[in-house]
């Protein structure tokens, strides 16, 4: 799953794909397919955290610490 996943996206393109969610949300005063009641922040915080997980998953397959996963 992991080899997939990183076959097909990299740390940029999570970026760049959340930054343009992110920006969708805000600009449409956050209305968009789900009515969040949360801050701006919160979701900030979450996409960083996404971005966060992204990079170390990639670090750890590049330095072969995770069994079976190949960078």
């Amino acid at each position: 799953m992991l080899e997939s996943f990183y076959e097909h996206y990299n740390v940029d393109k999570i970026k760049l794909t959340l930054l343009e969610s992110f920006q969708g949300y805000a600009l449409n005063e956050k209305k968009g397919f789900l009515e969040l009641k949360i801050s701006e922040q919160e979701v900030s915080d979450v996409f960083d955290s996404l971005i966060d997980l992204v990079t170390a998953v990639r670090t750890l397959m590049e330095q072969g610490k995770i069994e079976g996963v190949r960078a």
